[in-house]
């Protein structure tokens, strides 16, 4: 539909299906929906089928007429209708309420795992960059010609282990796009589920642009092997990545946070305890959100 018609019918037309959708799996896919359709036929059965129902006045006046045993009849099946409609309903609603917490944690438990990995290989790529800037400095600042030696080979050494995790970031980059289309619908269920995954989403891309630093090698014959390291690095990349994490770590652990809570909330819940660590821990809660508030504020 959207390749074929243009953005200023397709889309009023596709909130429009969906409004109409709910609104039909409501009255006939729920209890309280039929309920209220039932109603709503009964009293416009003039106008639906040619005939005129009993008022609510009428219909009792008529029970009244029957005999004992035909409203003892009529009573029973009455319970049992109610009976069964309100069991099937709180069988279906259990039902479903464990297949929505069972899916609930699930994706809680992912997004625990992937963004717990993703902001430890951040903060390993962040002190790499770090190392290098700062060695770069002590030999720039002379240092001794051994300890610029021992610098540059083990920040070499290094290397080989910051490239296995920047690897490992560009892939977890393309793959946080997937809970959006696992979970979507999931996470338009409730609010700021959507709108805290797409912010922890938007750091992950933040950082991943800057992983992108030069990676000082080994060249065979290179004779004088500390100097070749410094041209190799470029300090700025390196500080433009480090700041990157900075700016973003916090950001993206908090929205992160804010989804897995949002989410294992209905199936965990509060309870006395819940309120009491709550405000054991209320000083370093106001820190964070302070932090936060501060971080956000300066990077506008």
């Amino acid at each position: 539909m959207f390749s074929k018609i243009p953005p200023k019918l397709s889309v009023p037309l596709f909130y429009a299906f969906i409004t109409l959708m709910y609104l039909i799996r409501f009255l006939i896919g729920n209890i309280y929906g039929i309920f209220l359709l039932t109603i709503f036929v009964y009293s416009k059965g003039d106008v639906l089928f040619g005939i005129n129902p009993y008022n609510f006045e009428q219909l009792m006046s008529w029970l009244v007429s029957q005999s004992e045993s035909t409203k003892t009849a009529l009573l029973s099946s009455f319970v049992t209708v109610v009976g069964f409609m309100l069991a099937y309903a709180t069988a279906t609603a259990n039902w479903k309420a464990q297949l929505l917490a069972n899916l609930k944690l699930q994706a809680a438990s992912e997004l625990d795992v992937f963004f717990s990995e993703f902001s430890k290989l951040a903060t390993g790529c962040e002190i790499y960059a770090s190392a290098l800037a700062e060695a770069v400095d002590k030999i720039q600042n002379k240092c001794t010609q051994d300890e610029a030696v021992f610098l540059t080979n083990y920040n070499r050494d290094q290397g080989k282990i910051f490239i296995q995790k920047r690897q490992r970031l560009i892939a977890m980059g393309i793959d946080v796009h997937g809970f959006n289309g696992r979970y979507g619908t999931l996470l338009l269920s409730a609010p700021c589920l959507k709108s805290s995954l797409d912010t922890a989403i938007t750091a992950v891309s933040s950082i991943n642009d800057k992983l992108w630093i030069n990676v000082p090698f080994h060249i065979q014959g290179d004779e004088n092997i500390v100097q070749t390291f410094v041209n190799q690095v470029n300090v700025g990349d390196c500080l433009a990545l480090k700041s990157a994490v900075d700016k973003h770590h916090g950001e993206l652990n908090f929205s992160a946070g804010s989804v897995r809570g949002n989410l294992m909330s209905t199936v965990v819940g509060f309870n006395l305890w819940t309120i009491y660590n709550l405000y054991r821990q209320s000083n370093d809660f106001y820190a964070v959100i302070k932090e936060r508030y501060g971080k956000l504020q300066k990077n506008g």
